[in-house]
């Protein structure tokens, strides 16, 4: 018999965590799985998905699609750490071959050169928020760092998992999901489709109906389901009858209330910045935001002051937004950094400021080891390509290769790359040539801002 492994909802793992190139998955039932093997496959499958579409449509005008007619572009949350971003790109570089006109669009039709606006990305994971500004030139630049959270659609499926944990004991929903993966994806799935249709003003029960399997699980562990259920704090909101249960419309949308209200939260303390004080415009992208809770909250608490705009298909505007991307990549000139950017050094030790546990003999010389050389600070805004540079001297002639290390920070001015602010990003290695006597060697380090990614280079 083959061997299959379900994973489901794996991209969050590149918000939750801090992820490598050999991250191991674990599947539904507890296998493992090398992470970056999970994310090629589907990217695979989505090319060839979408390769044999194309050639399906264009079928009957004799046009045959090759890979090389098409450009990728591969959408990322706007708030992932560079790291995510890097293994992504990984993925898809197994995967897909990766290397400008105007679109009309009514709403940027509505924009003048000084008008800023906020983007609330909505998303099965993350909500991603973003403001920008128009420039006289029709680009765009940022106002404020992308930021956002966890507050998309599956942390209210994450809610509604607790609610069936609590009405009928966790023993039960997690036996559910080991010993009859299919019942219990087919519970997940009513709710999928329930969560769709609440309203702020349903008043009617929500019926899901439940799977064999779950019945009878409750029945072998509780015993009678409404005994059970009547045990619970929802005794008065849930019944059943039959194999539907009937949850009352507020305990259905209780389950949206934690998400919600961490939304709401934190555009509360984005709308205190003073610098946006003039932000009238607010758009709500993504799945999520066609939910109609959602939408309510946002415009309830923010909407007097603000327009809060959802355009038609709000779910599809990131796909509509990355082929557009793709043809005006130049759209955005400046971006403000999230994070402080540097590298190790290693300047000589002074005893005023150095403390004698970073201490150490090179080359001849007393010097103070993680010293965190800063290139670039967080909420530095800085255009597309700019460079920052500085020419180090390799201090041991017997090296055959230099490693150059790259470092974030979220604090604006750290003092060595071993405090608790900071994460090694990656590195580079450099090969040295072989030197004379006495010869010293100068190598050139360069991060380059300002674009989706940070690219990082070293030259001798």
């Amino acid at each position: 018999m083959d061997e299959y492994y379900y994973f489901r909802r794996f991209k969050m793992t590149l918000h939750n965590e801090r992820i490598t190139l050999d991250t191991m998955l674990t599947e539904e039932r507890g296998k493992q799985m090398k992470a970056l093997e999970i994310f090629c496959i589907a990217i695979k499958y989505l090319k060839e998905q979408m390769i044999k579409k194309l050639n399906s449509k264009f079928l009957t005008m004799k046009v045959d699609i090759k890979e090389e007619d098409i450009q990728y572009v591969l959408t990322v949350p706007a708030i992932w750490a560079d790291q995510s971003k890097l293994f992504m790109r990984k993925a898809a570089e197994k995967e897909l071959r990766l290397d400008v006109e105007k679109e009309a669009n009514r709403f940027l039709q509505t924009i003048k050169p000084g008008m800023k606006f906020m983007v609330i990305d909505l998303g099965g994971g993350t909500a991603d928020i973003t403001v920008h500004q128009q420039q006289h030139d029709e680009t765009l630049e940022e106002v404020v760092p992308p930021s956002g959270g966890p507050w998309g659609g599956t942390s209210v499926d994450n809610a509604y998992i607790e609610f069936l944990k609590d009405l009928f004991g966790a023993e039960v929903v997690e036996g559910l999901r080991k010993e009859d993966l299919e019942d219990y994806f087919h519970l997940l799935h009513e709710f999928e489709i329930k969560k769709r249709s609440i309203t702020t003003k349903s008043e009617t029960n929500i019926v899901i109906t439940m799977p064999v399997g779950l019945m009878d699980l409750v029945k072998k562990k509780k015993g009678n389901m409404n005994n059970q259920i009547k045990r619970t704090k929802y005794k008065d909101t849930v019944s059943v009858e039959g194999q539907k249960l009937h949850i009352k419309p507020n305990t259905f949308r209780n389950l949206f209330k934690e998400t919600i209200d961490e939304l709401l939260n934190h555009l509360t303390e984005l709308f205190a910045d003073p610098l946006l004080s003039n932000l009238k415009n607010v758009i709500m992208v993504g799945g999520f935001s066609e939910c109609e809770l959602v939408q309510m909250a946002v415009r309830n608490k923010f909407g007097e002051n603000r327009k809060i705009i959802i355009p038609d298909e709000s779910g599809l505007a990131v796909l509509k937004g990355a082929v557009l991307f793709g043809r005006q990549k130049k759209k955005i000139t400046k971006r403000i950094l999230k994070k402080t950017y540097g590298i190790q050094s290693w300047p000589e030790w002074d005893p005023d400021i150095h403390p004698e546990t970073k201490k150490i003999r090179m080359g001849g010389t007393d010097r103070c080891k993680d010293v965190f050389f800063k290139f670039a600070s967080i909420r530095d805004k800085v255009e597309e390509g700019h460079t920052s540079s500085q020419i180090f001297q390799a201090l041991n002639p017997n090296e055959k290769t230099l490693e150059c290390a790259i470092y974030t920070s979220t604090d604006p001015n750290p003092r060595y790359v071993t405090d608790p602010t900071c994460q090694r990003l990656g590195n580079l290695i450099v090969d040295l040539p072989k030197l004379k006597e006495g010869e010293t060697l100068e190598i050139e380090e360069t991060l380059v801002f300002g674009g989706t990614e940070l690219l990082f280079r070293a030259k001798i």
